[in-house]
């Protein structure tokens, strides 16, 4: 055993310790809380330098005894090369420094915000030890490269870079940059006391490569700093170094699109940075129409992450834009150039790196992460931790090394996420750990729990609050529908769809929630049918399709007819009437809303019963009755404003002011429609804006303001487009579709159609100011 040890073969070593104690490598791993993978690294000496934690971890996991402990920790080898002349062995174990290049090798893109950040705290000395952090691959070494090059002429002391990749032991690393910057070993010296009389005197610029698995090393570099006045440290790591003296710089990845058009995708950092590394592999790449999306989805697909869309480029060489993306959405970005250090010629090398620096419950609770899509919260992460545990240490620590990202929330409970490269990573190892199944089942619990609580949100005053939450879970959402389709849970799935309806017509979801509703299978229970046929019918409603929603209204009222929960059937009896008043069948409406708006009012569903009285509104509109209309509209509008609901009182203001405009009240129609555009745009409600626009647009026209009305109606057409908002109200739809035709009439097709185009591509402010313009002009502002 010690001559092993003494010959520094770990390998043999540890494997012969596993089998004098009869231990398979599963068992071992088991044990020691690393898993098989690592522990036939180790032994095979793929992986010669394990980290102290590592090594302890063994230790625990053999039950070794203090005498094969230390042979254990003994056999970990040190650095081959022999140490200089008048060098300590600890000082030669860091490379020598890396002198500041001529100029880059490849340019820096999308960076120059956060270089000249950079380049402002170096020159300053206000701020002299500088840490460079953010997750692996996201190009700190490059950013912190390029500004020691740019800012070396105001260091007359110098300015050099030492890279710390290979150190493990923090008290290497004072004794290492003397090594870099060539000074003998002073020996019976305090090393740092031995390297402060050598800088004291000079202005210097240090960049410290790699720090993050040296972290407890900060004090000392810290003091370093403090004792030599003119020294300017940067620092890189995934981890901040956690001192007073230091100041962070976070870098995150590059920006993906924010559109799928020419201009949106050829102005992205990302996309640029894709195909400049694309031409360097030799294929020049231009953004062109029909690959604009493609591109786009590829960045966005690779979360922008610096090194896997280095890693991707390539692909462009052989694969056409969208074939690389199905490539990725498969099996992710390839190996890099040869010249990249090896442990970042592919993203997994990158990531068990870092795996490398974390305790095993942090690493449990990574793996466990995968789970969770485009963000999470910290109650959804503490149900996919399961067993109870306190999440709090492991995340933070998960934080700290840039792993998982703090993002913003909606509302004050913190969110997180993985970038996409780094939970596809995890995920890999969730599925090697063996818990990925029962992991994925605590995940779809969760969501199916939070969708069925957030019916309840979205029929009352915290609409606007809930559709927000719900937009920053939809992608869980989503991939709790589809796992708990995968396990033939019906009902869930049914529920699940069935409960955030609402936010998927609002939020612009329609055909993924129809795309949803249509993959409920038949072991849904007649209740949890009722909740997905409503929900059916509400998104075919927004979609105008008239004839889908009448075959499903007669299956609906059917099954409503079995279920004796007016709680539920109520709505599917409301959305059936509504139905029928689109279609024209004002009789089945009647009997159909006075069925609806009874069983709510039993029921206590006030939500409903405002909406059922809304439809009996829009019937009465239908049928020409607008004495009647005239008299329950004004009504539904104050229920619905006490309701404090932001979409019920938006439909009841485009409701009412279809009759105002009937009766030529253009004032009274600018104020309805003034309002509804407002609270549409502050809660981003397309459904109801939708609606509203194209009747504001009529209104410019009959105000004289035919430029507004096609501009408007252009936006409204933007919406229509995007969202799959149809309104098909058919006195509504007359009326706007007389407005349009007297617009273009009025402008002639060339200023038409440039007013359209214009509206097509407004923002929501830009909507905004232009329905201020129009409601000024008509005389609104009393109230409604």
């Amino acid at each position: 055993m010690e001559g092993a040890a003494a010959s520094g073969e770990f390998a043999a070593v540890l494997r012969r310790l596993r089998e004098a104690r009869s231990l398979t490598q599963e068992e071992l791993a088991e044990r020691s809380g690393l898993t098989a993978k690592a522990i036939g690294a180790l032994e095979r000496g793929e992986r010669r330098r394990p980290y102290p934690h590592t090594v302890r971890s063994l230790a625990d996991g053999l039950a070794l005894d203090d005498g094969d402990r230390a042979a254990l920790v003994a056999a970990v080898p040190s650095r081959e090369a022999a140490p200089a002349a008048g060098v300590s062995p600890a000082a030669a174990a860091v490379p020598s420094p890396v002198h500041v290049p001529v100029g880059p090798g490849t340019p820096l893109i999308g960076r120059d915000g956060e270089l000249a950040d950079l380049l402002a705290l170096v020159r300053s000395g206000t701020r002299r030890l500088v840490t460079v952090t953010g997750p692996g691959g996201v190009g700190k070494t490059r950013l912190a490269m390029e500004a020691l090059r740019l800012a070396a002429p105001a260091f007359p002391g110098g300015a050099r870079a030492v890279d710390l990749s290979a150190v493990r032991e923090p008290k290497l690393v004072v004794p290492g940059i003397a090594a870099a910057l060539g000074l003998p070993d002073e020996v019976g010296l305090d090393p740092l006391d031995a390297l402060v009389p050598h800088l004291a005197g000079l202005r210097m610029l240090l960049v410290l490569d790699n720090l993050e698995q040296l972290t407890q090393a900060a004090p000392a570099l810290a003091d370093l700093v403090a004792r030599c006045p003119e020294l300017v440290v940067v620092a890189t790591s995934r981890a901040p170094l956690r001192v007073r003296a230091e100041h962070e710089l976070v870098l995150g990845p590059l920006t993906t699109p924010a559109g799928d058009d020419v201009d949106a995708v050829a102005s992205s950092p990302a996309v640029a940075l894709l195909l400049d590394r694309a031409a360097a592999a030799g294929s020049p790449t231009a953004v062109t129409a029909a690959d604009a999306p493609a591109l786009a989805a590829i960045v966005r697909r690779l979360d922008g992450l610096p090194l896997a869309v280095e890693l991707a480029a390539p692909g462009l060489r052989l694969l056409t834009p969208p074939a690389l993306l199905t490539r990725l959405e498969r099996q992710g970005p390839g190996a890099g150039p040869r010249d990249l250090p090896e442990r970042h010629r592919t993203m997994a090398a990158v990531l068990e790196w870092s795996m490398d620096l974390l305790e095993p419950e942090e690493v449990a609770l990574f793996e466990r992460l995968a789970v969770l899509s485009g963000g999470c919260s910290l109650d959804a992460i503490e149900a996919v931790a399961g067993e109870g545990a306190d999440v709090l240490p492991a995340l933070g620590a998960l934080v700290d090394q840039s792993l998982v990202l703090r993002v913003p929330s909606p509302d004050p409970q913190p969110r997180f996420r993985l970038l996409e490269p780094v939970r596809q990573f995890a995920m890999r190892r969730l599925h090697a750990s063996g818990l990925a199944t029962a992991t994925a089942d605590r995940h779809a619990a969760h969501f199916h729990a939070r969708a069925t609580a957030s019916a309840v949100q979205l029929e009352g005053p915290d609409l606007a609050a809930e559709l927000d939450r719900l937009d920053a879970d939809h992608a869980n959402l989503r991939s709790a529908f589809l796992r708990l389709l995968e396990l033939d849970r019906d009902v869930d799935a049914a529920e699940l769809a069935g409960s955030v309806w609402l936010y998927l017509a609002l939020r612009g979801h329609a055909r993924e929630g129809l795309a949803w509703l249509e993959r409920i299978g038949p072991g849904a229970s007649d209740v949890a049918r009722c909740r997905a046929l409503a929900g059916r019918l509400g998104l075919q409603l927004l979609a105008g399709d008239t004839a889908s929603m009448l075959r499903d209204a007669g299956v609906a009222v059917a099954l409503a007819d079995r279920v004796a929960e007016p709680a539920v059937t109520c709505e599917v009896l409301t959305l059936a009437g509504q139905a029928a008043v689109f279609a024209g069948a004002l009789d089945d409406a009647d009997a159909l809303l006075d069925r609806a708006l009874a069983q709510a009012e039993a029921a206590g569903r006030r939500w409903v019963a405002v909406h059922a009285r809304l439809a009996r509104c829009q019937l009465a509109l239908v049928a020409g009755d607008l004495a009647t209309a005239g008299l329950t509209l004004p009504e539904a509008v104050r229920a619905a404003r006490a309701g404090g609901n932001a979409f019920t009182l938006a439909t009841a203001l485009n409701v009412h002011a279809t009759l105002t405009e009937l009766l030529g009240d253009e004032p009274a129609t600018a104020t309805l429609l003034g309002e509804a555009v407002a609270l549409s745009l502050a809660a981003r409600m397309s459904w109801t804006l939708g609606y509203a626009l194209p009747a504001l647009a009529s209104l410019a026209q009959r105000v004289g303001d035919p430029v507004s009305a096609a501009w408007l109606f252009g936006a409204g057409a933007s919406i229509s487009a995007a969202d799959a908002v149809d309104p098909t109200f058919p006195v509504s739809r007359a009326l706007s579709d007389r407005g349009l035709d007297a617009t273009r009439a009025a402008l002639g097709d060339e200023a038409f159609t440039r007013e359209w185009d214009a509206g097509r591509a407004a923002s929501g402010a830009e909507i905004q100011a232009r329905a201020a313009v129009v409601t000024t002009r008509a005389g609104g502002g009393r109230s409604a």
